[in-house]
């Protein structure tokens, strides 16, 4: 299976449930969508930007779009979840006839482009309720479906705001331990300077640690390898600049991407499309959203 690190969804509304045994996740990916992520089951790790949180059974993550995420899931462990990915404009408009800012929820108080949420125990089938009754509104044509999967949107959300306004104030739990703060740092590390020749001897020489227990810890804590996280990292900038319209022999150099032909194969393998297309498909979305204003 190849590696997506960008994942368009046409839907103005998905809801997915998952339960299986591996981590279809194989790369930080992101999205043109908000998403919740809804977690049930226990010792998960979710990695948003280049922070490791620790997720108990219960956890929401409301993350932005264009947010790099993914999950972390132990081999062969039974791993069950549901993702709601919301069209931006849906969200505009659920916002503006509800009068209520849901966009609140997509960004923590410190600037963070994501919010963990943690049910109690007895909310965990409430929710999970909603969140079916969605996925059953979004099959098929009938009158008034839009309308419909609007008010149900809403009501997630609500109850999301709700929990996180009226329950006690929700520490996130991250990786604190000795080789979760290093996995950190290696991310950071890798994200500050893509734009250098990144590999695991030069990750050696800068923390004073042996490349193999890098890759051994690295692996375990990220659930990717450096050099897939380097390439997710330049693959995200890159689609970074060229939202802003930047040329794409620029964008190439400003990536880290050393060779042109390979920087060019590489991002379609992993985006499925040229950074010429990707760059036209964003404009072409940009200039759809101005015109339904």
């Amino acid at each position: 299976m190849e590696e997506k690190f960008f994942q368009p969804i046409e839907e103005d509304i998905r809801v997915i449930h998952n339960i299986n045994s591996s981590n279809i996740m194989e790369c930080p990916h992101f999205h043109n969508h908000y998403e919740l992520h809804f977690t049930l089951s226990y010792n998960l790790k979710f990695i948003i930007a280049n922070t490791i949180f620790y997720v108990p059974k219960g956890s929401v993550f409301a993350i932005k779009t264009f947010t790099p995420h993914m999950t972390v899931v132990p081999d062969d462990a039974w791993f069950e979840r549901y993702t709601v990915h919301i069209r931006p404009e849906v969200l505009q408009e659920i916002n503006r006839y509800t009068n209520i800012d849901f966009m609140e929820l997509f960004q923590s108080s410190d600037g963070f482009p994501a919010c963990h949420i943690k049910l109690k125990q007895e909310d965990i089938p409430v929710f999970e309720q909603v969140l079916n009754r969605e996925k059953d509104s979004l099959k098929g044509s009938y009158y008034g479906d839009k309308t419909y999967q609007q008010v149900i949107l809403s009501e997630i959300l609500l109850y999301l705001l709700r929990v996180n306004h009226e329950g006690p104030q929700q520490k996130n739990e991250i990786y604190d331990d000795e080789n979760g703060i290093l996995a950190k740092k290696i991310m950071e590390y890798i994200t500050d300077n893509i734009t250098m020749d990144l590999n695991l001897e030069l990750l050696e020489k800068t923390f004073y640690i042996n490349k193999y227990s890098i890759s051994r810890l690295f692996k375990e804590y990220c659930g990717v390898t450096v050099n897939q996280y380097i390439t997710s990292r330049r693959i995200y900038l890159t689609c970074e600049l060229l939202k802003k319209n930047q040329p794409v022999f620029q964008v190439c150099e400003q990536s880290g991407f050393s060779d042109y032909g390979h920087f060019i194969r590489t991002f379609k393998k992993h985006v499925g499309i040229s950074p010429k297309q990707y760059a036209l498909h964003i404009r072409e979305k940009e200039t759809e959203n101005i015109e339904n204003i």
